[in-house]
Order: structure tokens, then sequence, then C-alpha cells
């Protein structure tokens, strides 16, 4: 998958390579978790039928990449292209526990917990399709995945997942922000997944507003680095549903009430993209990152993961249902309304209340037959 497309006057005259530009080691597993989801959502076959083979093609391209070594790596080839090919891709971003910058093939620890949840994702998809076979081949590669990660990429001495693999193959020993992602998306075992939400709540990864990057006791960190410690909105999303899918709730609200009383003193109450790491004293507001994105599609769109995380919505749209499982307010929400949420042609709104430490959750409104089960 492409990672930018611009058709401004640079790109006609070539002076940057997005024309588009391909330099993204994890745009096409997050297209394949998209695609699943979207079918989770809407329960569209057809949709789903038509991008087959593109899901198939996607997945391709993965299993050439892992063919080497079990993992997707990325290395720049083209002197125009940029350094770093994840979502951190600014050129110092990429460091060791001495603050040292690592060149040469990176293999980040996030990417192959996207291709962990791309392989799931799809198998469920195959199996919807009549490919049963595939999605057993699809589900065992993710289970050896899974395996060879927590063996590989794990920090004993830190007790926390490696930022990445450096070309040889040895752990880049930074304690960043990167394995919030995986922590979300299964990949770690349930030990591994305790002591990675133990560290992200600590006080040099969460400094009051929402996790740093970048852990503020490495050489490297500075507060005001892009990604060398300061705190990404829609990151910390991620972060807070993994917390929650540990069920560690009070941890997740934490980190939710730091970003939404950010987000209250910013102009016309939007996320910017970033803002610095700096600790959370009371009666200041977030140092501001000073070229943040203003407004920024990723960080308005952590607001709605936030959400999505206290009402803890499982959809099943091809089955009719959704789920409502232990919906949870933080203690500065005492009501939330949700409206129009729509699960495949259905319809329904709902609201949250919280009475002392108790959420209640009542549908009001429901347009179609779907079954909702709220499960406390």
């Amino acid at each position: 998958m492409s990672n930018e497309l611009r058709l401004g006057e640079l790109a006609r005259c070539e002076e940057i390579p997005h024309t588009p530009y391909y330099g993204s080691v994890d745009a096409t597993p997050l297209w394949l978790m998209l695609y699943s989801n979207y079918y989770k959502w809407t329960g569209d076959t057809e949709t789903i039928k038509s991008l087959w083979s593109n899901a198939l093609a996607a997945m391709d391209w993965i299993d050439q990449e892992c063919q080497a070594t079990g993992y997707i790596s990325y290395l720049r080839r083209s002197p125009g292209g940029i350094q770093n090919q994840g979502w951190k891709d600014s050129n110092d971003c990429i460091v060791n526990s001495k603050g040292k910058l690592v060149d040469g093939a990176i293999t980040l620890c996030e990417v192959q917990a996207y291709v962990y949840a791309a392989k799931l994702g799809a198998s469920q998809i195959g199996r919807v399709l009549g490919y049963p076979e595939l999605a057993e081949k699809w589900e065992l590669e993710a289970a050896q995945l899974k395996e060879r990660f927590n063996r590989d990429f794990w920090l004993e001495s830190e007790n926390y997942c490696a930022l990445a693999l450096d070309e040889k193959g040895n752990p880049i020993d930074s304690i960043t922000s990167n394995p919030a992602h995986c922590l979300q998306l299964g990949i770690f075992t349930a030990e591994k997944a305790e002591a990675v939400s133990d560290r992200l709540c600590a006080e040099d990864m969460f400094s009051g507003w929402g996790v740093r990057t970048l852990s503020s006791l490495s050489p490297a960190y500075n507060p005001m680095g892009y990604h060398l410690g300061s705190v990404w909105p829609h990151e910390n999303a991620f972060a807070a549903v993994g917390l929650r899918n540990m069920g560690r709730i009070n941890s997740a609200f934490e980190i939710a009430e730091g970003l939404i009383d950010m987000t209250k003193v910013q102009p016309n109450n939007r996320p910017p993209e970033l803002f610095c790491g700096f600790e959370r004293e009371a009666n200041r507001d977030p140092i501001k990152y000073p070229v943040a994105c203003f407004p920024q599609a990723w960080a308005t769109g952590t607001i709605f993961k936030l959400l999505q995380m206290m009402v803890n919505l499982i959809p099943d749209a091809a089955n009719n249902c959704l789920a409502i499982k232990n919906p949870a307010l933080p203690k500065f929400i005492n009501h939330l309304s949700v409206q129009n949420l729509k699960v495949g042609d259905n319809l329904v709104d709902f609201n949250l209340e919280k009475i002392g430490e108790i959420t209640t959750c009542t549908v009001v409104k429901q347009q179609g037959d779907l079954q909702i089960l709220i499960e406390a």
C-alpha cells in the first residue's frame, strides 16, 4: 500500500517522491486490519468479496517480506525517500538505550503486531467467503508469529518489549511507546502484557497528560523532540484500549483524562498532532509542540477511540448483534449519550449514566432488529 500521494507543484515537478510514495512498512497490514474491521461493523459481504483479491495480494506481500527473518522490516533504498518508514518517521527516532541512532534495516515491534492482527482478521474473512484452509493457515501463522515475537523482542533486563530489532536481529533496547500498539492488539503473552502495562504507566513514561514516545530516563529524551519524548494523542488512545483490555480500567481512564483535559484547552477543542512531554503541573496547561499539525485526522480520531474504549463495543453485524461489554465511565464523565450508532443496517441510541462507582447502560431508541447484549 502507498504511504502518501501529493498533487502539488513539488510533486508534479518530481522534487519530492510522493507521486505516490511507497515508503511505508505498516500501511499494508493496517489496511488488512481495516478490511476485517469493516466487515465486523457492516456485515457487507459484497464489498468484502470485491476486495478479496486485494486482500490476497496484501497478504502475499507480507509473506514475501517475512520470508527471510519471519518479520517485516524496512530499509531505505532511494536517496529521496524517508529514513524511517513506520509511524515514527523522523530521522532521529530509532535510538538504543544509550541514545545512539541505529542504522540499517529496522524491524519495528508494532508492525509485527499489525501483521498478527491482520492474519487473525483475514482468517475470519476467509471463513466467511468459503476458504477454511486458508483461514486455518493464517491462524497458524499468527500463532507462530506470536511465539517468536515474545521470544525475540523481549528485554529481560528491562522486563519490557524492545522498540525494534536491528539488521542483525538484535533488540534495540530503548524504552518507548511503540509496545502500546502491541498491547492493544493482543500479541503479548499474559505475563508480558502485564509488564508492558506497568511500564507504560510508570513515571518515566506517563507525563500526567499522556504516555511519552520515549522514556524520560533515556539519554536521547527530549520532551520537545518530535518522537523522542513528546506525547501523541492517537498512540495514547491505543495505550488506553490496551490497558482496558487488560482490565486496568483506572489506568486507561487516567490516560483518557489527561488527553481530554489537554483537548479542552486547545483552540476549538481540537486535539493537536502532538504536544510536548513535560511533566504535568498543577494550574499549568500542556506545552504545545511549536509546529504540530492542527487539526489532524488521527488526533481527532483519538476522542472517538477513547469513547469506544469506555463503552467497549463489540460489533458482529453479520450476525445482527452488538455486545456492550462492561461499559464504564471515568470519574470526570457522569453521562454519555450515543446516537445513531450504525451496525449493519441498524441504528441504535443508548445512554451511559454513572451512579457512584457503577455505570448503567440503557438503550433508548432502535431502528432495526439488532440484538444488543449488555454485559456488566
